[in-house]
């Protein structure tokens, strides 16, 4: 007979409290080292909180308990996806599938691993296969709308919607991600509707949180135009991508040396701007919608404030690029060009170094965008010659962009 804290621990865990229920699988688990069900339950909740490592060790520590459990194959195959090790991930699914080739959830999840593999058309077959077996099941419809959405067929999307609310209309996250299939096809009211209906039945999913501030942003017409794009570009394969990043830079080198070459230099800081947004929309975006929000009426009630000062660092940069530029145009001296392409140029390692989450990331980021900055001001002050201010500048940006990630985690 299982132990009452096991049992306590189950209940906890099928109404949703997986925090609560976590001691209760643990002091199981302290009675018994031995039970299974414990120890499953409790890598399960540990993956439910997203704490991926004590949920992966605990998971791979039962596969070598119990090497023919299919629900395992199945956990394993979510948390590695969760990881973006694709190919841990599939290979426990197909394992998963093997012990066990009538389980609707296995489907789902290998249509889940196909579309973060941007095989659309794949994803859907999976789905469909899974609800040829449970032609209920919210895991399976939730990758099937999934499917659709990405594929841009609309109406069949729409239907599987109906469908899968239908079946369970206070699933919170089925609503999450009915509203961000119908932001991505940039209904913005009708995402809004189920976003706030996930938020009522659960306060604490991140993943209509995150959609619901994604589509308030939207309402501005620059950040949906990013967003479309954005949306589109996570539709193509690696190879799309790069053709497309490569010819949007082929267009933009030749943009410049035309403007350059007809003397209306006034249209470089548009390009530039234009261009950044292509190239570091990933960068740029966040900080800038921020500081589109601060600016709105309510949309600043939803900033913490490390987003509320990103985008005020953002507005600062962005106005002083702009009045640098302008002293340009009135003094002829070029100096004040370097100094406006340096604010923006800025702009990545401060806005970032405000919204890291370690204070190491915060100081270091932080600390090279100042140094960014000064040393742009003190060459200009003391006279260094145009040209060797620009490559100082451009290499630190270009370093910046390449060496990041190694110190922003």
């Amino acid at each position: 007979m299982d132990s009452p804290n096991l049992e306590r621990g189950i209940q906890l865990f099928e109404i949703g409290r997986y925090q609560d229920a976590i001691p209760y699988f643990q002091t199981a688990l302290a009675e018994d080292i031995d039970n299974s069900n414990a120890k499953y339950f409790l890598a399960q909740a540990f993956f439910l909180n997203n704490d991926l490592d004590k949920a992966l060790t605990l998971a791979l520590e039962l596969r070598a308990e119990m090497p023919n459990w299919p629900s395992l194959y199945f956990l394993l195959s979510q948390i590695y996806l969760h990881q973006d090790n694709i190919k841990e991930a599939e290979e426990h699914i197909d394992k998963s599938i093997e012990l066990n080739p009538e389980s609707e959830n296995a489907f789902g999840q290998k249509a889940y691993i196909q579309i973060h593999k941007k095989k659309f058309e794949a994803a859907l077959n999976f789905a469909n296969e899974g609800l040829r077996i449970n032609p209920k099941s919210n895991f399976c419809l939730n990758a099937r709308t999934m499917a659709l959405t990405k594929l841009n067929r609309k109406e069949e999307a729409k239907v599987t919607i109906e469908n899968l609310l239908e079946d369970d209309p206070e699933d919170a996250h089925s609503h999450a991600n009915v509203g961000w299939s119908y932001l991505e096809h940039n209904d913005t009211k009708k995402a809004l509707t189920h976003f706030k209906e996930a938020l009522s039945l659960n306060p604490n999913l991140d993943y209509a949180r995150s959609g619901m501030l994604t589509a308030i942003k939207s309402k501005n017409k620059v950040y949906n135009l990013y967003l479309r794009y954005s949306f589109w570009m996570n539709k193509q394969s690696g190879k799309n991508q790069w053709v497309f990043i490569i010819g949007i830079y082929l267009v933009y080198k030749l943009s410049v040396t035309l403007i350059s070459v007809s003397g209306y230099t006034f249209l470089l800081i548009p390009i530039i701007i234009i261009y950044l947004l292509f190239a570091l929309g990933s960068w740029i975006m966040e900080p800038l919608s921020n500081m589109l929000l601060i600016l709105d009426k309510y949309g600043k009630y939803l900033l913490n404030e490390k987003e509320k000062q990103s985008g005020q660092i953002f507005f600062g940069l962005l106005v002083g690029s702009l009045l640098m530029f302008l002293c340009n145009i009135l003094t002829k001296n070029e100096y004040f060009i370097m100094l406006s392409l340096t604010c923006l140029a800025a702009i990545l390692p401060l806005t970032r170094g405000i919204l890291a989450d370690t204070k190491k990331s915060k100081i270091i980021n932080l600390a090279y965008g100042g140094i960014m900055l000064l040393s742009a001001i003190t060459m200009s002050l003391i006279g260094t010659p145009i040209s060797t201010i620009g490559i100082t500048v451009g290499i630190m940006f270009v370093a910046y962009t390449w060496l990041s990630n190694f110190f922003t985690k």
